[in-house]
Order: structure tokens, then sequence, then C-alpha cells
């Protein structure tokens, strides 16, 4: 019997998917493909695998290559950035050279020093090179008479008000109207300068300070820029100690630089493919930077780079960012191609795909630093030879010229390719730059100075020569011959060497010669035993021939005078110009004063000639003070200080003669040397006080105006009256700070009254000639007025007749700026000099003061009443009221009354009181009073 077919459904092994074998549905794909199709379709999903890593690989590789470029190009870029800031801090390095070498330096020898070395071709971030003076506050004054005498006549320290020490800016160059208003800044005064200031100082290194606005910026807008400095000090260059610099620091020169020329042209403008910002604390404290270079595109920086560079001693920080230009690069497509490609490709295209895209970022790595490293290298070079000033050249070992920068062919002044393959031991001009160069090529270096041309067939000049043997290994491999053409250097020593010992006007010793002359023959006569004579020359009424010729034609004077005094000495002696037209002669080996005598006496007699110069015929006489070694002094200084004494007593004595020093004459001068210290003591302690001198209507008795006079209480003399000092002042030029301090102290004043009284009567202060003549007056009396709230009218300004006829122009246009103010203009001491009435009604005047000398005739019988009589009508034509002033007695007052003279002043009435009594009188006295009749004892006033 047959079996029974089995049924499928009830075998448990055929219908159990095997625990190992592949998932049902893939192995039926599987077996219903066929083996091409297989194949090609495993390859293309493999090989897009492989494209998708090769995508992701060449991305990355990329990206290190870019990272690498932009890497080398930050430090190519930085390393400019850093050479600039480090020559821009050699300039100022050698500005303080040049002001520590010649502590003397005058403004215009500064200015050509700044000029010669072409800054906007060179140095463009360098705004201007400017040189600051330290000096003490109480010695301001000093610095400031000191640059006006140099020719700087605007020069003022500001601030006004600084701490004890200051560094005064005197100056700048190059000289254009940005730069000099920079001219007297103090430095010390504001926070930031101070800091840089100080670190320079302490030092000795640049100091800069934190990126600041300058002062010339501050009108025009915020321009980011820092300011170099470089502290001088007197004698060594550095001070080996903290303490030393502190003690022998003399000032700092100061170099502005504008942030944005200092790094303009390190990054192509047309094509930025680098992003630049500057910033001078770290990045995240800074809200924006100093710098920010020009971006084609604002986008996110695919790589930044920070890098520290150091400027004067601070930190700044330079972000470098990897921007892009617009140009499409491989970075954009070599891996979306990679990527379509290898698709496409098989496995092994894709492999070698990889391969040849590792060896090229390999080579391409290796490119780069191989270009980073050339770029080095020619950068380096390129430095040497084309912006040292230093002439170079490269000298084989067989004395062939390799190579030589264009400083070495312009000092030779041949052509560069004539130079190059040429013998330079034929070539040299000087036979010792030859040995130089022969010992040199044996490996010893060697310096020298020639006056011969550098090479045969060049220019001719004095250079400094230098030969430097380069060797490898114990080998020479070349020298080094360095040559500097300091030929103008040379002159401008020679020159300045010149300058500092004669005088260039004359020929004749200065100052400093004659100090040195006199020490010379003082060791002469000490070791001889002989008298050393010194006479002190000033030529009579010499300021007559100047104002009225001309300085050029009193210059000629000079001259002439010089050739005179030289020809009547003997060898031995010296005739030198102090300045101006004072002279001096040392005379040595004087047996007894009878020789300084005769020596006097020849000097009057060659002068009493007459002179000839520009067709005109006149006579120069001399005064002459005589001093003796060791009578009256031992040093030069004395010497020199005792027969000036001697020579003003000559002039006391008439003039044209010879005095010698005594000792009462020098106790004169201690005496008033004393009061010029003590005077100048009084202004700064605050000694100076004012009184006030009523001036009243001759008719109704009302008072009408106040007079403002200044007195000097000294702590130990008590009250010195003003026939002492203000001589003294005027002289020594202090009436220009007093004069100041009496304008505001009564503008002051003024204030107190018109709050308290409601004042309505002006006040007058006296104005002396120097404070007209300075130029700042209408300045400083609106300045006054500005500060205490006034208007102008309250204040009258008396200035002398004398002062106005020296110059009628300058003195109009100055009334006129003060009448434009406001103020009211006195003409004091009418009468009593030049009175030019052809001038008078070109002044805006508002009145008129009769002298007091005409008032004391009046009552004497000296004189009759023509002359106020004269003056009263005089001011009625014109318009201007007229006050006498130094009315003592009921017999002027009514002399005055019958002139129909307005008002008066003097002791009839009252005499100077201080402020507090004249409030007495403001409390009794209105301008509605009736008629008051004077007192008859004057009030009572210090």
């Amino acid at each position: 019997m047959p079996e029974p077919a089995a049924d499928p459904k009830a075998d448990p092994v055929a219908d159990s998917p095997s625990a190992s074998g592949p998932n049902p549905t893939a192995r039926r794909f599987l077996r219903n493909l066929h083996v091409p199709v297989a194949v090609p379709l495993l390859a293309l999903i493999v090989g897009a695998s492989l494209s998708l890593l090769a995508m992701l690989q060449s991305e990355r590789l990329l990206g290190r290559e870019e990272a690498h470029r932009f890497s080398a190009r930050v430090e190519e870029i930085h390393g400019q950035l850093a050479d600039r800031i480090k020559v821009y801090e050699q300039v100022a390095r050698s500005a303080a050279s040049l002001a520590m070498t010649f502590p003397d330096l005058h403004w215009t020898q500064w200015s050509r020093f700044v000029e010669a070395l072409d800054m906007p071709q060179r140095y463009p971030g360098i705004i201007s090179i400017a040189y600051a003076r330290a000096v003490a506050a109480g010695r301001s004054g000093d610095l400031v008479a000191s640059m006006r005498a140099s020719g700087l006549t605007a020069f003022r320290i500001w601030p006004e008000h600084a701490g004890a020490d200051r560094v005064v800016n005197i100056f700048t160059a190059p000289v254009n109207e940005a730069n000099v208003r920079a001219i007297g800044f103090d430095l010390m005064s504001e926070a930031v300068r101070r800091s840089a200031v100080e670190r320079a100082r302490d030092s000795g290194e640049p100091a800069a300070t934190r990126a600041i606005t300058l002062k010339i910026d501050e009108a025009a807008g915020a321009r980011p820029a820092f300011i170099l400095f470089q502290a001088t000090y007197r004698g060594d260059p550095l001070p080996p100690s903290l303490e030393a610099r502190r003690a022998s620091f003399t000032g700092v020169v100061l170099t502005p630089v504008r942030i944005g020329p200092l790094v303009d042209g390190l990054i192509d403008s047309q094509r930025p493919d680098t992003g630049l910002e500057i910033y001078d604390v770290p990045p995240a404290e800074a809200e924006f930077p100093l710098y920010r270079s020009h971006r084609l595109l604002e986008t996110a920086p695919a790589i930044s780079l920070d890098r520290e560079l150091p400027v004067g001693g601070r930190i700044w920080t330079v972000r470098y960012d990897n921007l892009p230009d617009g140009v499409i690069t491989a970075h954009d497509w070599v891996p979306g191609a990679l990527l379509a490609v290898g698709i496409a490709l098989s496995i092994a295209l894709s492999l070698v795909l990889r391969m040849v895209l590792v060896i090229h970022s390999r080579a391409v790595e290796l490119a780069g630093e191989m270009t980073a490293s050339l770029r080095l290298q020619e950068a380096e070079r390129q430095q040497l030879f084309t912006q040292a000033p230093l002439g170079i050249a490269l000298v084989g070992t067989d004395g062939l010229v390799m190579d030589c920068n264009p400083a070495f062919a312009s000092a030779a002044g041949l052509p560069r390719q004539g130079l190059l393959g040429t013998d330079a031991r034929l070539r040299f001009g000087d036979q010792a730059s030859v040995f130089a160069l022969e010992a040199a090529l044996h490996g010893e270096s060697g310096k020298l100075e020639s006056d011969q041309p550098l090479l045969l067939g060049g220019r001719r000049s004095h250079f400094s020569l230098h030969f430097q043997p380069v060797t490898a290994g114990g080998a020479l491999k070349f020298v080094l011959a360095f040559a500097e053409d300091i030929g103008e250097k040379r002159r401008a020593e020679q020159h300045i060497q010149y300058l500092a010992h004669f005088d260039a006007l004359t020929g004749l010793p200065n100052r400093v010669l004659l100090y040195d002359r006199i020490a010379q023959a003082l060791r002469e006569g000490r070791r001889d035993g002989s008298k050393v004579a010194v006479l002190f020359i000033d030529l009579d009424r010499f300021k007559v021939i100047n104002d009225s010729l001309g300085h050029s034609f009193g210059d000629e004077v000079l001259r002439s005078v010089a050739r005179r005094l030289q020809a009547g000495l003997r060898e031995s002696d010296t005739v030198g110009r102090l300045g101006g037209d004072e002279f001096l002669i040392v005379v040595r080996r004087v047996a007894e004063p009878l020789d300084a005598a005769r020596v006097a006496e020849k000097v009057v007699a060659h002068l009493a000639s007459p002179f000839a110069v520009g067709g005109q015929n006149f006579v120069v006489t001399p005064s002459i003070g005589i001093s003796l070694y060791p009578d009256d002094a031992d040093d030069p200084e004395g010497l020199i200080r005792c027969a000036d004494i001697a020579m003003y007593h000559a002039k006391e004595q008439g003039r044209n003669g010879f005095r010698f020093v005594t000792k009462e004459m020098g106790a004169k001068s201690r005496e008033r040397m004393d009061l010029e210290g003590a005077l100048r003591q009084a202004i700064r302690e605050g000694e100076l006080f004012l009184v006030y001198q009523p001036q009243v209507d001759t008719l109704t008795g009302r008072m009408v105006g106040l007079e403002a006079l200044v007195r000097w209480r000294h702590p130990e003399e008590g009250l010195i009256l003003p026939g002492r000092f203000l001589p003294v002042a005027e002289e020594t030029g202090l009436v220009l700070a007093m004069g100041d301090w009496v304008l505001f102290e009564a503008c002051a004043q003024i204030r107190r009254w018109r709050q308290r009284f409601d004042l309505s009567i002006p006040v007058a202060v006296n104005v002396s000639g120097a404070q007209f003549r300075d130029g700042q007056l209408p300045v400083k009396v609106a300045r006054a007025l500005d500060a205490n709230g006034l208007s102008g009218c309250e204040l009258e300004i008396e200035v002398t007749e004398s002062t106005l006829i020296d110059d009628v122009e300058s003195a109009a246009a100055t009334l006129a700026a003060l009448k434009q103010r406001g103020v009211l203009i006195a003409l004091d001491d009418f009468g009593t000099g030049y009175s030019s009435l052809s001038y008078l009604h070109r002044l805006p005047i508002d009145k008129l003061k009769i002298d007091r000398s005409f008032i004391h005739d009046l009552s004497t019988g000296a004189s009759d009443a023509s002359v106020p009589r004269a003056i009263v009508g005089l001011g009625r034509s014109l318009g201007l009221s007229v006050i006498a002033e130094g009315v003592e007695t009921q017999e002027q007052l009514q002399l005055l009354r019958d002139l129909a003279c307005e008002s008066y002043q003097g002791f009839l009435f009252s005499r100077p009181i201080p402020a507090e009594e004249i409030e007495r009188l403001l409390e009794t006295l209105t301008a509605v009073q009736p008629p008051m009749q004077p007192p008859v004892q004057p009030v009572s006033a210090e």
C-alpha cells in the first residue's frame, strides 16, 4: 500500500526560519537580482559611502590648509605692524637723543630736524614730534619768559592751574595751525598723559598712552590715536636707577600717532581677504575696536586669530579675521564635486581620489611652510636693504661687491647696477678703507671715518665706515660694509658749536665762551699772582637808534662797535657780546687798577670818533663798569655782576665814562635784588591788597567814581608804597602778573559792592605799558568781567598818554576791543608827556585826567591855569569828561570849579582807603544826596 503524501503544513522544519540565515525578504531580493546588476549596484552603494567620506575628509583637509595659509598671512602682517611700532619708537628715541645732546636747542632747529625726517613719506602715522620740558610750577614764569624771548611771543602755559611739577609742550613740528594749538599744554594736567609721562620718566623706555583723542582733534571729532613718550635726562642718556632718573628728568619727546595711518597699507584695500581689528583692552571688555579694516562683505569670519602687540609698555590685542572675498575657491566646490564624481566612479577611483587629496594637502602644507620661510627671509632682506637709512654692501671673499642697498649707492653717488661685481679694494677712494677691508677679509672687524669719496668716481663727503666679517663654521662667508654719510651731521655739529660759543651778529665770543675765557684768566691769575679785570660796556641811548632808524641799522652799528673794540685790545685780551648793546672785555695780567682804567679810557677814545653807517654820521658813547679779581670777586659770575653794578653807576654819573665797583654799589644792588625776590613772593603769597580813592563831582560833591590802587604789606617791613616797588616790577616784568591780579581783584570787589549797595559808579584800574603792549589785555579784561558777571560799564581802564603814543595804530585797535566790551577808557597824566593832539581824536577815550603837577602849580603860583583850562576845553570840544587828580586844598577846588572841571580826586576829600572804609562811605553817600562839602580833615587811611 503506498504511503500517503506528506503535508507541507505539517512540516515544522520547512516553516521555521533559520536562526543564522538572512532575512527572507532580502534573500528573495538578492536571489531575484542578476549578477551584472548586483555588482554595479553594490559598487554604487559602496562608492556613494566612500564618496561621502571623501567629501567630509576633503572639507577637513581644505580647512586645515586654509587655516595654515591664514596663520602665515597673519604672522606676516603682524610682523610688519610690530616693525612699524619699533620704527616709530626709534624716531622718539632719536628725537630724545637730540634734545639731550643739545639742551639749549632752539625751536627752529627742532623744526629743521623734524622736517628732515620726511614723516609724511616715511612715518605716515606720526602727526608731529614735540618736546615738552619739565619745570617746577614755581618756575613756570621763567619758562614762559624764556620761550617768548626765543621768538614765541604768544607762548603761554595752559591750563593755568596745575600741580607741583609741570611738563610743558614747548616745541612741535611740523609747524602748522593744528600742531601749534598744543604749544604750552601742560601734560601733567591730564591723567592719561601724566601716567604715560611718569612711566617714560621712570623706565627710560618709550611709553604709550591708551587710545585718546589728541588736543588738535578735539574740535574736529574723535580720531583714534595714542602718544609715544620718550623721557630725556640731564647728563647720562639713561641714569642707572629710578631715583637718578627722576632727579635728572628734563622732559619728554612726545610723538602723537594716529592709528589709522599707522595700519593703512598692511591689507589690500581692493580685495581684503583679511580683516583686522585693534583693541587696547581685552576684546571681551571693549565696546568697540580702536581700528577696524574695510570689509567688502559683512559676514561672520571663518577663522579668527588674536595676537598681542607691545606698544610703548602697553599690550594691544590685534584680532585677524579670514574674510570671504567673493571669489569661488576650492573649499566651495571640491567637496560637492567629489561627492558627485564618487557616486559615478568605482571604489578604486574613490580610493585614488582620496589618496590624491591626502597627497595634495600635504604638498600644500609643505609649500606653505616653504613659502612662509621664503617670505620671511625676503621681508627681512627687503627691510634691511631698502628701508635702512644706513648704506650696506655685501663683499665676497674675493673682494667683489655681491650686493648693496640703495642707501649705499646713494652715499657713493653711483648707480647700484654699476657697483655689483666690482672689486671693492680697487674702488674705495681712501687707502685706509682698503686696509680696513683687507683686515675684514682676514676676520678682523674695523671702523673708520673718511673725508674722501666713498668709491672712486663718486661724490665726496664725510663718511663713517664699518667692516664686519660674517663667518659660519669658522669659515668667512662674506663681509658686511656699512657706510653712513655724516657730512651734513658734521657741518651741523660745527655750526651748532659755533653758535654755542660765538655771537651770530658780531662774530664775537658769546656769554658761554666769555665765561670760559674769564675762568681761564682766573686760573692764570691764581698761578701768576696777577689781577684780572672785567669791563662791562653798555652803549648809551642805543634804544633811540633802534627805535628811530630801525633794527637793521642798529645791527650794523653793533658790528661797527665790535670791530673798534677788537682793534684796540691786546691779543691776550678778549672782547665779547653778552646780548643787546652789552659788551664785555676780559683783560689778563693786570698789575694795578690803573691798567684797567687805561683800557677803559682807550675804549672811550676808540668809540669817540663818529660812526658812518647808511650815509649818516653819529657818535655812540659807552658806559663802562670795571671789576677786578681778586679784589671784587673770585668767580666769573661774580665779576660780571660787580662790573654790571658799576656800569649802572657810570650811567647815573652822566654816561660816556667808567666806574670801578665799590662795596656801597654792591649793597644797593643786593637791596634791589632782595626787593625783587620779596615782590615775587608777595605776588605768590597774597601780600598785595587794594585801596580805593573816591572821585567826586566838583559842584555837587557826589561820589562819581573810585580808583583802585595797589599796596604791599610786607610781613617784616610793613607797608611798602608803590613808588618803591613799582619800578622794580616794571624792570623785571612782574608788573604783568601784578596787573592781572589787580584787574581780577577789582572786578571781584565791584561784584560784591553791586550785590550789597547796588553800586552804579565805575571803578578805575591803572594799566601799565607792559600790560597794554602784551596784546592780551582785551582778553584778560573780558575774562575778569565774565567771571564776576559784569557787563563792562562798571570798569574803567586808565592808561598813560606815553603808552598810547608809542604805537597809535596798535593802541587804537586795543582800545577799540576794550570799548566793544563796554569798558570805559581814561587817559591818565594827560599833558605831561608827548601830547599828540592830532591822534587824540582817533582814540576811543571817555575821560581825560589832568596830572597832579598842574594842580599843584595852581596853588603855589608856579604856573597859571592855562594848561588845565586848555585840557578842560579840549575835553569839552571832543565830548570827553575831565577829572583832576591831586586836589589837596579848597583853593585848588575853587579854581577847578571856575574852570568848569567836572570832577576831582585827592586828599581834600579822601586819601586812598581800604574797601571796608569805602563801604562806610557808600552807606552814607547816595546819588540823590544833597551837595556835600569836602571835610576839613581827610578821612583816615593806611
